[in-house]
């Protein structure tokens, strides 16, 4: 679990690993408030990656590789890890999409052009997103802005100090980690806790190497912030632990310490195990759109992989029957909140 000592010590001896990590450090842009990272070789060096890309295979071949964006670039296997860095937790800000892995040109779409002697391949027909290809080792692509400053920044290491410590941390112990620092609060959402309107950073990590492990590290503003967003946490706790089976050993922590919210969320191998063959058939019927998933978030359309499946329609030649009309419910629906704005009682529709 990430407690707040054993962050500090991945902390402390982070500056040992970043240095033995320099390309992407000098790489990441110097207004940089956001780094998200995907060891994607090891989640599919693992028993777990190994699975869901059977799976994945079963379902779909190969056709959901065949809608990404990097042409010529099989995630699967050339794919080592992957960092996006960010001026903001806006999902709209521009990033820069940093590759790390064996990436052969001959089989990449041809070039448009060279900055700085780094060929440069278009992403979209308005070449407004590019691929750059550093080496045989490290691509990034971004818009042109960003691709061409992150060339200009070689051998720089400019990143913020703080980011590229915990980055190097977070980088050694999970497979999918975030670090961000310096931030105002969160965009607008109806859906996000009032108390995220204080949030400063964060570091959160996620592996399953064997174990489920969530850990994450909430930096507030106010220590009344930390204590509205525990509060706010409660329920998540109730309903997870709620939805567990008898002699489940799930277990879920969370506390406050100043203006610090730790989290952290463990389920053992053989409970995830147990889950995924329970799940294994809904499993597969998901994976087999993800060709098509992948078509409409890249048109702009909102990804929903693991949405419900939307119902079979009535067969043309079964016989008609009344319809009943729908019960109406006996009363609306009613949200109660505190002073604060945080939920205290909800009435559902109901009979």
């Amino acid at each position: 679990m990430l407690r707040s000592s054993a962050l500090i010590v991945l902390l402390l001896s982070a500056r040992v690993l970043l240095a033995a990590d320099p390309p992407f450090a000098e790489y990441v842009p110097a207004d940089t408030k956001v780094l998200i990272g995907v060891e994607v070789h090891a989640m599919l060096d693992s028993y777990w990656g190994k699975a869901v890309v059977e799976q994945m295979q079963s379902a779909s071949g190969d056709a959901w590789a065949r809608q990404l964006p990097l042409k010529g670039i099989d995630p699967t296997k050339d794919l080592d890890e992957l960092w996006i860095a960010s001026s903001s937790i806006d999902r709209k800000a521009p990033a820069l999409i940093i590759l790390r892995g064996r990436f052969d040109k001959s089989h990449l779409p041809a070039a448009i052009g060279r900055y700085h002697a780094v060929p440069l391949i278009p992403l979209d027909a308005r070449r407004e997103h590019l691929l750059a290809i550093m080496d045989a080792s490290t691509i990034f692509s971004g818009d042109r802005a960003n691709v061409e400053r992150a060339i200009d920044r070689r051998g720089l290491k400019a990143v913020d100090a703080h980011l590229a410590t915990a980055a190097a941390a977070l980088h050694a112990r999970y497979w999918i980690w975030a670090v961000a620092d310096r931030l105002d609060g969160v965009p607008a959402a109806g859906s996000a806790p009032r108390a995220l309107d204080g949030l400063n950073g964060f570091e959160f990590g996620l592996s399953l190497d064997r174990d489920l492990e969530i850990a994450a590290q909430v930096h507030l503003r106010t220590a009344e912030d930390a204590q509205k967003l525990l509060a706010s946490l409660a329920l998540f706790e109730a309903l997870a632990k709620g939805q567990r089976n008898a002699g489940s050993q799930m277990n879920i922590e969370n506390r406050v310490a100043g203006t610090n919210l730790d989290f952290s969320l463990r389920i053992p191998e053989e409970e995830v195990r147990r889950a995924w063959e329970r799940q294994r058939a809904a499993i597969t019927a998901q994976l087999s759109q993800l060709p098509q998933q992948i078509a409409a978030a890249q048109a702009g359309k909102p990804f929903t992989l693991f949405a419900a499946p939307a119902p079979k329609p009535a067969a043309a030649n079964a016989p008609s029957q009344a319809r009943r009309p729908a019960p109406q419910p006996s009363r609306q629906t009613r949200i109660v909140s505190d002073e604060d704005g945080n939920t205290v009682r909800v009435t559902l529709p109901g009979r």
